[in-house]
This record gives structure tokens, sequence and C-alpha cells, in this order.
């Protein structure tokens, strides 16, 4: 009993010479330590529910703002060269709100991804300031899609998951998603978890590496099958000819899309998809062919945000196999499409498709630089991962969702601004920077060590 006193107040010492520290931190500092820590914990809680997703990004907004009030002038909103493409993303939005059949309810639809998933890339982005931080951003994909891979095991093998209870969807594994929605997520969030694999090359030699990978990854793969998702197995495909894309020569980039070809097939073979008759009979096909005509009803300035089903019943339309009640098209490209219209999808497009490009031109001689150094880093290897995860979230949206989900949008937003962070703090070089300036342009490649009490700890 005297020794747990003695042990308690060891820790309540302890705790109070940390307290004391933080309150001595230079507030820029003390309030980028709470934004990291509580955009971490968002990462590593996020298939907790709605509640945490709901929560934790404004939580993390009031830290940014405080770092912005402490920090502007060195933060990396500020040094983006690319910032004008939010702009596109922000137009895109007002069109669908503007010119919708239905403003209000637009409004709300639209609304509702601003505090869980605009505000996202910009709290995520001012999170990477070197190499540790990537590493930490790293661990927390892992331990999100460990936990939840845990829970689909669990779910299995008792029927319901050990978070909500939530039982199985016609036979298909669902987490703590209540649907089998969750091989999206977890096929998306098992992306930038791959960088588990270099981190632990940093330690270990091959073998074990793929041992211990194998063994923390596993439960995640096991939910990817169990839930059965096709469009979660695509992304994954993706991602593998992605890093071809972006680490082998142009005699091997080539191979890339037959590599993800391969790949998507034996994923579907292990969740027992690859019935060439389920992707005839799917009702997506007939999904699109409503998002279709309401897009030629309203081609220029589009139908409006979340408008879907109220447009295709006012054509006296109806899905050929799903519900009368389905409210989007199952397929991002065209909700942005009937949603926008022609305007609005141009400047949705130039958003996406612009930070793919701005991303894959900045990493890819990076990551290959790395890769050819007697001792390897991996900055840019974790960076890549982030990267291929915002982009197959493009390859998933095919066959999945609408824009404005709510938790798929925050997810691919989170890898978005990541890897923003990590391109802009990244290990550059400072001539490119001093480059920059003194032609008079924004730079998005300044380093971490130009910051002002600032070091960078990357690769």
């Amino acid at each position: 009993m005297q020794n747990l006193l003695e042990y308690g107040k060891n820790q309540i010492t302890a705790l109070r010479a940390a307290l004391a520290a933080f309150r001595q931190m230079p507030p820029a500092e003390r309030w980028f330590f709470c934004l990291f820590w509580s955009f971490w914990a968002s990462l590593a809680t996020f298939p907790s529910g709605y509640a945490i997703r709901d929560i934790m990004p404004v939580v993390c907004l009031i830290f940014l703002t405080l770092y912005y009030r402490c920090n502007w002038r060195h933060s990396v909103l500020r040094r983006l060269g690319a910032w004008p493409l939010f702009a596109c993303l922000g137009l895109m939005v007002f069109i669908g709100v503007a010119f919708s059949q239905s403003p209000g309810a637009s409004l709300l639809h639209a609304g509702s991804g601003l505090n869980k998933g605009f505000i996202l890339p910009f709290i995520a982005m001012e999170c990477v300031r070197g190499e540790k931080d990537l590493r930490r951003l790293v661990w927390a994909s892992v331990l999100a899609v460990f936990w939840q891979g845990l829970d689909g095991v669990w779910q299995a093998q008792t029927g319901r998951d050990f978070l909500m209870g939530y039982p199985l969807h016609s036979g298909r594994l669902t987490g703590s998603f209540d649907d089998y929605e969750v091989g999206n997520y977890i096929a998306l969030a098992l992306i930038p978890a791959f960088g588990l694999w270099f981190i632990l090359r940093q330690f270990f030699s091959r073998l074990p590496s793929l041992l211990l990978s194998t063994a923390v990854l596993w439960p995640a793969f096991f939910l990817l099958a169990g839930a059965g998702s096709r469009s979660g197995a695509l992304a994954i495909a993706a991602a593998m000819g992605l890093w071809l894309l972006l680490t082998g020569s142009s005699s091997v980039r080539w191979k890339g899309p037959l590599f993800a070809a391969a790949a998507l097939l034996l994923i579907l073979v292990a969740q027992g998809r690859a019935r060439l008759d389920a992707v005839v009979e799917d009702g997506r096909w007939s999904l699109w062919k409503l998002g279709w005509r309401v897009f030629l009803e309203h081609p220029w300035f589009g139908a409006g945000a979340g408008q879907y089903n109220a447009a295709f019943r006012s054509l006296g339309l109806s899905p050929e196999k799903d519900a009368i009640t389905i409210s989007h098209p199952h397929n991002i490209y065209l909700d942005m499409l009937y949603a926008h219209g022609l305007v609005g999808f141009a400047l949705g497009m130039i958003f996406l498709l612009g930070f793919s490009w701005w991303g894959y031109t900045r990493i890819r001689p990076r990551l290959q630089a790395e890769r050819t150094r007697e001792k390897k880093g991996i900055y840019w290897h974790m960076t890549a991962c982030f990267w291929m995860g915002f982009v197959a979230w493009l390859f998933n949206g095919i066959f999945g969702h609408d824009f404005y989900r709510v938790w798929w949008l925050a997810l691919a937003m989170c890898h978005l601004g990541v890897m923003i962070g990590a391109v802009v703090n990244g290990p550059a070089g400072r001539k490119e920077a001093d480059d920059a300036r003194t032609a008079g342009r924004p730079d998005g490649l300044s380093t971490a060590a130009e910051m002002a009490g600032t070091k960078t700890d990357g690769a």
C-alpha cells in the first residue's frame, strides 16, 4: 500500500512538472502541441463513431486559430503557393447551393461538411513540421486500422462488433460503421498505414519487418475482405499502381495499370466478389443513368447539392434496383456533375486534379532521390503514402458514395492536408525557396528550417 501511494505521488509530481514545462513553452509551440495531438487523436479514433468525427475537428479548429494567431507568418497555409485550388473548391460548393432547386436543403447538405471535412486539410497541413510528425501520423493510421480490424475479427466470431454492438449487414462485416461501407474506410486508411513498412525497415531486416507488418495489418485486410467492398478493393489496387508510377522508371511505369488490375482481381477473389454477373447486374448502372438525366436537365450550374433524389423524381424517373429513396448516384464525378453542372464540375476537378498533380510533381523526384541514397531516408516514402491515400480516394469514388459524404470526405481531406504539410515543410533544399522568393512568386516548398525557432528533423 505504501509503495502504491508513493507511486501515485511520483506520478502527480511528474504531471505537475509536465504542466509547468507546457506553460513555459512559447505560445506558438504550445498551440502546435495541442493542435498536433488533437489531430493525432482524431485520426486514431476516426472509426469510433459520429460523435468523435463531429467534435474533434472543432477542437482542432480552436487550436488552429490560436496557432495562426501566434505563428501565421510561418504557417504552411501562408507559404502554400497552390492555395487558389481551395478557392476553386469553395466556388464549386457555392454554385451547388446558390443555383440549387432548393437552396436551403443544399446549404444543409453541403454545410454539414464544413466542420467535419472542409476544415481538415488546413488543420492537417499545420501538423507536419518534420519527419517525427510524419512518423507519428503514420502510427495514428496504423492504430486506427489495427483496432478497427480487430473489431471486424470480433464481429466475424461473435456476430456483433465490440464497440457499438452492430450486427453483420447482409452477411458482410461492418465493424463500428453499421454498414459494409467500412470496406471503403479501411481501404483508404490502410494506404498511409503502409508507411509502417518503411519505419520498421529502419530498425529491422526485410523478414522481421514483413512479419511485424503482417501481424499488425492482417486484421485490417480481414475486415476489407469481410466487408466485400469492390470500390475499397479498387482503392488498394490503385495505390499499388500509383506506387509504381512514383517509383518506377519510364520503362516500368506503363506496367502500373496492369499491376493494379491484377491486384484488384486478387482482392476481389479474396472477397468472393469477382463474379461478372454481379457486376453486370449491379444497381449502380441505373443510378448513373438517373444522374446523367438530371445533369442534362441542369447542364450549366446543376440541380444543387444533395438534390439527386428530388431531381430524378421531378422528372418522373425511378431506379431499377434500388429503393426510390436513394440519395446519391454512387459516383463522385456524376454527383459533382449533376449537383454543380459543368461550371461547378470544372472547378471541382481543378481542385482534385490540381492537388494530385501538385503533389506528384513534387514528391516523385524527391522520393526517387531518397531511394538512391546510400543511407536511405523515409520522409518522402511516408509523404507518398499520404498522397496515394488522397489520390486513391478519387479511384474509390468511381463507384462509391457522393462528394459530400461526411466521413469519406473527412478522411480524404486529412490525407490531403498531411501531404501538403509534408511537401511544404519537407527537406526540399533552401535553394528552391530562395529562387522562388527572388522570382517574386509564392513558394510551396519552403523548408521548416526557415521558420523562426523551428528545425526540421526530416530525412
